[in-house]
């Protein structure tokens, strides 16, 4: 930089550290600069070393080594075609050189089909990270996609194909690694413990099966010791063995509600999930794929704000919005084939080891189903229970299983999009599901806070009547039952 000041014009303003020298001074200094360092070029080639060893001699008298480093780095900074690009992104990107362990050429794949969908491929700056997710995930989908189409894979039954969406917004964005540490402490299936092989077939005489205690905790129990003649026998799924991910894949979708490149603390959160799911051993065992995804919803319309869900109708816009986002997200296929996907926030946490065999398990057993989750286990309710609404009390929470291709849940997500602008959104998603079905089997039209159904002139609003619609979806699926309940999710919240 000190010499490419003394060669540029001096009418030439430019900062110090910025300046972009054209071909021909590039020249200059590369004439200069070989003219004093060729006896060094000449006595490193013929028996110097520039290497920490130390043994070499050098020409040049009275200059440190680490000077003369300094330097020759420079100068390949300032000289060479790429140093200039590097300098030029620093430029664009406000970065400083600091940052360039984080620059370079990003991998084919994040400008293909589907990952070009997300703009955390394209803006990360963590390239080690793209890196691992090529050489580790994509060449290895790739290969075995060949493989299925030449029909030389070994063929693998697929009962279940589970996506785990674990949404974040802004606010906690920095905290989502750390949602992530109990699942190293309790592995989400056997595969985290065992390695995934025809060893699993030793733990086949002991598969664990539940039992509802004296104080209504479910424990599990060895096949050999449940009494099946005891009416008090109770469990809430057949048996969970072992081999629970033979037959189910399973992929972590880690899903923004914004945009991701217009985040860094967000994208860095994934940067380090990521990085932890390709280190060798822990929870990732029990996934095929780990995938950043986005809901692209604009920052002034990603709200949650409770205390005002009295007097504002978008107050819950951002969840409700997220959700239908990932519906549609995973019902597209675009990042894959699955039969539904497992809904689990931040504040979701396992308390138990295999839980994931245990949910897999949990989807087998109580097919066909639309929404598959918990009822409210909590007792803020008790002192005012006989005054909350049916539809209230019986809701499925929003951490839950859907089942993508179910007709009825396709409908009940459509009419969430529809009443995105209308005085119902101010009802969270998965209230208002239960709402719509209420209102179809039972014919109770809920009532919305006062201020809320009122516009901006103070007009009170009239809302489109839905309860004939609501009721037609009833008489299809009402003896279905498509809305079940598992004790393997619990609901304090």
């Amino acid at each position: 930089g000190f010499i490419g000041s003394f060669l540029s014009s001096p009418s030439k303003k430019y900062q110090v550290g910025q300046w972009i020298p054209n071909n021909s001074t590039r020249m200059v200094l590369l004439g200069v600069l070989f003219a004093l360092f060729l006896p060094l070029l000449t006595d490193t080639l013929f028996g110097g070393s520039l290497d920490d060893s130390g043994s070499g001699l050098f020409v040049i008298t009275n200059v440190p080594r680490n000077i003369i480093t300094s330097i020759l780095k420079g100068a390949s900074e300032y000289l060479t075609p790429a140093g200039a690009r590097r300098r030029r992104q620093r430029l664009n990107d406000g970065t400083s050189r600091e940052d360039d362990e984080f620059v370079g050429p990003r991998p084919n794949f994040v400008f293909e089909h589907p990952y070009v969908s997300s703009s955390y491929y394209t803006s990360t700056k963590s390239i080690k990270t793209l890196i691992s997710t090529e050489e580790i995930q994509v060449r290895r989908n790739i290969i075995q996609q060949q493989q299925r189409e030449e029909d030389q894979s070994p063929q693998r039954e697929i009962k279940t194909r589970l996506a785990i969406v674990r949404p974040f917004c802004e606010f906690d964005a920095e905290a989502l690694p750390t949602t992530f540490t109990c699942w190293n402490a309790l592995p989400p299936c056997k595969a985290a413990q065992d390695d995934l092989g025809d060893e699993y077939d030793d733990y086949e005489p002991y598969m664990t099966e539940y039992q509802m205690g004296d104080d209504g905790e479910f424990r599990p129990v060895r096949n050999k010791t449940i009494d099946r003649s005891n009416e008090m026998y109770h469990t809430f799924f057949d048996s969970v063995g072992s081999n629970a991910m033979k037959s189910a894949i399973a992929d972590v979708f880690l899903f923004y509600s914004q945009t991701f490149s217009e985040n860094d603390v967000a994208i860095k959160a994934v940067d380090t999930i990521i990085d932890q799911f390709f280190e060798p051993g822990g929870w990732s065992q029990c996934f095929e794929n780990i995938y950043a995804i986005e809901a692209n919803i604009p920052q002034e319309l990603d709200l949650y704000i409770p205390s005002a869900q009295e007097e504002l109708y978008n107050w819950v816009n951002g969840p409700n919005r997220q959700f239908e986002a990932a519906f549609r997200i995973i019902q597209s296929g675009e990042w894959g084939e699955y039969d539904g996907f497992y809904l689990m926030e931040g504040d979701s946490v396992p308390i138990k080891a295999h839980w994931l065999d245990v949910v897999l398990s949990e989807i087998d057993v109580n097919r066909p189903f639309a929404i598959l989750g918990a009822q409210y286990d909590g007792d803020k309710w008790d002192n005012f229970y006989e005054k909350i609404p049916i539809s209230l009390l019986h809701h499925t929470n929003g951490n839950a299983i859907y089942n993508t291709s179910h007709p009825l849940l396709e409908r009940l997500v459509g009419q969430l999009e529809v009443e995105a602008p209308c005085p119902y959104n101010s009802i969270p998603y998965d209230y208002r599901m239960s709402q719509m079905w209420v209102e179809g089997t039972l014919g109770i039209v809920p009532k919305l806070a006062p201020k809320i159904m009122l516009n901006e002139e103070g007009e009170n609003i009239t809302l489109s009547n839905n309860t004939d619609m609501f009721n037609k979806w009833a008489e299809i699926w009402e003896e279905e039952d498509p809305f079940k309940y598992t004790p393997v999710i619990h609901n304090y919240a």
